[in-house]
């Protein structure tokens, strides 16, 4: 058990992007308006990235500077680089005491969010963070004066990724197994480790990636141990379409179909991959096969 934790903090740690102390560097000279410069007196990149993200906006009249949305933009974009070096505490004060000073500013704050999803919940974001993302979703979902659908919109997005953060419990779903059996997801506790792996019965890169997982010795030999579990998902009707392709499945995996669960884990595309540990509670999320491969050989 000590192996397998070990191996997770391992991975999770390739996973974390790392900043130097350039960046957190503030000239003042090009910018929308003044920046603030870190006093000489913080000694470290985090604290001077905590201060700079307090008093980001303390010279910028929000309810003036959205005439200009191009370069409101390029100022936010700034702001949120320094989140990613700043303390958990501090990011999190300073996003929500901006996101409070734009409430009366529904049209404003609705444009925020769009670009906060953009910067760091998007495919072509450079840094992806559910943690950073879901301040944003939430100040658009509770803010009446923003039209209701695109309210559900973000109270949707909010929902699911709150629920499937690292550390949450492993959200239940509906399914039916290959047999035709219906039943309810739960962890399995009497394993290690239980992988579940999102998949498409059209997507290519979802049958090389089971290939690869069910050639891997180690997963095998995990398996065969009990220390290891693998549920294949569809989130789609367990049609026959779907009845093939689980056909092709290693007998020791649990194959299922779920049209649902897209609608309560958060599934950045397929393949996808997610890890719970012998509590049931989420580890890891959203990793591609190639990180699979890794913990397996770290165990």
């Amino acid at each position: 058990m000590k192996r397998i934790i070990f191996a997770i903090f391992i991975l999770a740690g390739i996973l974390t992007p790392t900043l130097t102390t350039a960046q957190v560097a503030v000239t003042g000279m090009n910018t929308y308006f003044p920046y603030p410069s870190a006093p000489d007196s913080i000694p470290t990149p985090q604290g001077k990235a905590d201060y700079v993200m307090e008093h980001f906006w303390d010279y910028c009249d929000l309810k003036k500077a959205f005439s200009s949305r191009q370069k409101m933009a390029g100022a936010f974009e700034d702001f949120m680089s320094f989140s990613t070096i700043g303390s958990a505490r501090k990011v999190h004060r300073s996003i929500g005491k901006f996101l409070r000073a734009l409430e009366k500013q529904p049209d404003d704050l609705l444009f925020i969010a769009r670009k906060a999803e953009e910067l760091v919940h998007s495919d072509t974001s450079r840094i992806y963070s559910d943690e950073l993302y879901i301040p944003f979703a939430l100040a658009v979902a509770r803010n009446k004066k923003i039209d209701k659908n695109v309210r559900s919109a973000f109270e949707r997005q909010a929902r699911i990724l709150t629920a499937t953060q690292p550390g949450m419990p492993a959200p239940v779903f509906n399914y039916t197994d290959f047999n035709g059996g219906n039943g309810t997801f739960m962890p399995d506790t009497t394993a290690e480790l239980t992988v579940m792996f999102f998949n498409d019965p059209d997507c290519i890169d979802c049958t090389l990636a089971r290939a690869r997982l069910n050639a891997d010795i180690r997963t095998t030999e995990y398996i065969k141990d009990g220390i290891l579990r693998i549920v294949a998902v569809t989130p789609g009707e367990a049609d026959d379409r779907w009845r093939n392709m689980a056909s092709s499945y290693p007998s020791e995996w649990q194959v299922l179909a779920a049209p649902d669960v897209d609608d309560i884990y958060d599934i950045r595309t397929t393949p996808a991959f997610y890890v719970f540990d012998k509590k049931g509670d989420i580890v890891l999320k959203n990793i591609d096969i190639e990180q699979v491969l890794r913990l397996m050989s770290l165990l």
